[in-house]
């Protein structure tokens, strides 16, 4: 044989899908940021000294998560070297991928002794629909890490168990001890080794029971440094409701149609049947690798997310894999009915799968184009006005959440930009949440009389918003009917706002107030009996702070603590009622200075 065909015919395996993920993928190679990107490159503007590098690598963070290598080293370290420029994270990402489909495809053949299965393993896991936010979408890199320790620890394993060598062992511990940095799913790998050895290795369980006690003494950590929510959609509901979102996922993991995932179902059943009676154990251990590592999110019925796919449908790959294989290699006299059971499954899921995996992919592309567009246009006109206000008028819901929540241009490293007021009617948000993001009335339109602000409207024109320069016509219609009254929102920690921030505060660094000892302030008064005064404060452990009120002092309560922030809840007297303005005096209790975002009445 030629040996160029030779060595062809020897690697072609494995490189035929690693040019199958880039070219389904490539809309994700070229993506950029977009939603919770932004507060993940955030993080670099509060790093100042190796003293806040502890901090920001293992506090909780969004949701209470503690991802030290999945999210906060990646994001620290690829925002310190490059900024705003995502085409470096994108690399990483796929070349973590890429890596993983190679642990992939050397677990499959191993497991089947077949190189055709250590192929197909890899082409149906990049088919998966699971797969497609996951290389697309920054913020997800930390399924593509655990992905690649839950594999390189298996690896690990099967190497161990074949070589005795101490250099398997320590490298089976230290992939899965990194695996609980990139994502706090990777405490299950212990019961899947488990599985294994069950099936295969039983005089190696005793040597996984300690992996056990490491994930156990790690959730009893991370519950006590971030105790999962009561409330909201990262609520825990366990019960009956755990089988149902299993069978969500199960039903998403085979297909986007209805009936494809009910035919392969069949298929499924089918196949562990007849491979329990061969005693031919692959199939069940992709299946309970499924199950496991879905496991963790089935809890989370209220946030069902086809991303928390990424990882678990590898076992349903493997499944696969090794039933092709067997088809093929099946010495039965109906061989060619197995073979033929085995190419319509495979033509159903990839026919099924393969494009949808491609729409989700250009829909994430168009997302971040979008908002690529109007930051990066954002940033042009900031180039252009230094120091003024920017304005934005023409926010669409969707752009609202994916391009204006979680503050890109903090990220971006642009001050004073707002939403113009009005601009809440067009936006599907909460109302105490869209208020956050808009200058008020009174200070945009003393900003406008002044020439210290600017309005651009925000066009689309299909391939992306264009920004509009509507100054004229928006200071025209400001003085017309706008209300100079004062803001019932005021962000403390910019200074467009610094006529309301009174004495005792430190000045505006980096979006926040330090308060020290005592400060004052000045804020729109509350309309009815229900509003009440918020205070936002980036300190989420216990503090001490009072506030007094137009001379009264009045308690406090924790209205919500999550991620970075606690807001205080404060109950105002009813004789503030229709006040145009109150005063409000803030004293703080500890130590060490306390971060202040914003104060609130509503």
């Amino acid at each position: 044989m030629n040996p160029a065909a030779h060595i062809g015919k020897r690697y072609l395996w494995r490189i035929l899908p690693l040019l199958l993920l880039l070219a389904l993928y490539w809309p994700g190679l070229t993506n950029w940021f977009y939603q919770d990107d932004f507060g993940w490159l955030n993080m670099r503007h509060d790093v100042h000294s190796v003293r806040d590098l502890g901090p920001a690598l293992f506090a909780p963070k969004a949701h209470g998560n503690i991802r030290p290598l999945g999210e906060n080293a990646y994001f620290l370290v690829f925002s310190s070297l490059f900024g705003v420029d995502a085409l470096p994270f994108r690399i990483w990402a796929f070349a973590t991928q890429m890596a993983s489909l190679v642990l992939l495809g050397s677990i499959a053949r191993r497991l089947t002794g077949s190189r055709a299965a250590g192929f197909w393993a890899q082409v149906l896991w990049i088919a998966n629909t699971g797969l497609s936010a996951a290389m697309c979408w920054t913020s997800i890199y930390n399924q593509i890490l655990s992905g690649f320790f839950f594999l390189l620890a298996f690896l690990f394993l099967l190497r161990y168990i074949e070589s005795g060598a101490a250099r398997d062992a320590i490298g089976h511990w230290a992939a899965f001890v990194l695996g609980l940095g990139a994502l706090e799913t990777n405490v299950v790998y212990p019961a899947i080794a488990a599985v294994y050895a069950l099936l295969y290795a039983r005089a190696y369980v005793k040597r996984i029971l300690p992996m056990f006690l490491a994930s156990a003494l790690f959730v009893l950590v991370h519950f006590r440094v971030a105790p999962p929510p009561h409330d909201g959609v990262y609520a825990l509901h366990l019960g009956g409701l755990v089988f149902s979102t299993l069978w969500t996922y199960w039903m998403w993991a085979l297909g986007p149609s209805r009936l494809a995932p009910a035919l392969l179902s069949c298929a499924v059943l089918g196949l562990l049947l007849r491979s329990a009676w061969a005693r031919q154990w692959v199939p069940l251990f992709g299946v309970a690798w499924f199950v496991i590592v879905i496991g963790p999110y089935l809890p989370l019925n209220d946030h069902k997310m086809d991303y928390y796919l990424t990882v678990p449908v590898a076992g349903l790959a493997i499944m696969g894999a090794s039933a092709i294989a067997s088809a093929w290699r099946s010495k039965w006299r109906s061989k060619w009915i197995w073979r033929t059971a085995a190419a319509a499954c495979v033509a159903i899921y990839l026919g099924t799968s393969l494009p949808a995996a491609w729409t989700i992919a250009r829909w994430h592309h168009d997302r971040g184009a979008r908002v690529e567009d109007l930051v990066l246009g954002v940033a042009g006109i900031h180039d252009a006005l230094p120091g003024k206000i920017i304005l934005l008028d023409g926010i669409d819901s969707d752009l609202f959440w994916s391009g204006i929540v979680d503050l890109p241009f903090r990220a971006t490293q642009i001050p004073h930009v707002y939403l113009a007021p009005g601009s809440e009617a067009r936006i599907q948000a909460p109302a105490d949440l869209a208020v956050k993001y808009i200058l008020p009335q009174a200070l945009a339109l003393r900003a406008l009389q002044d020439g210290r602000a600017v309005v651009y409207q925000v066009a689309d024109q299909g391939k992306g918003p264009e920004l509009r320069n509507v100054t004229a016509r928006y200071r025209a219609m400001a003085e017309a009917l706008w209300k100079p009254e004062a803001p019932r929102f005021i962000n403390l920690g910019d200074t467009a706002f610094a006529e309301y921030a009174g004495t005792g505060w430190d000045k505006c660094e980096d979006g926040y107030r330090m308060l020290r000892r005592v400060a004052t302030m000045r804020i729109g008064g509350p309309r009815g009996p229900d509003n009440r005064l918020y205070i936002g404060v980036f300190h989420t452990t216990e503090f001490h702070m009072g506030v007094r009120v137009d001379g009264t002092d009045l308690p406090t309560e924790v209205n919500r603590r999550n991620g970075e922030l606690t807001e205080l809840d404060v109950r105002l007297p009813a004789a503030l009622i229709g006040k145009p303005e109150i005063a409000v005096t803030l004293s703080n209790g500890e130590p060490r200075p306390l971060k202040f975002g914003y104060v609130e009445t509503r």
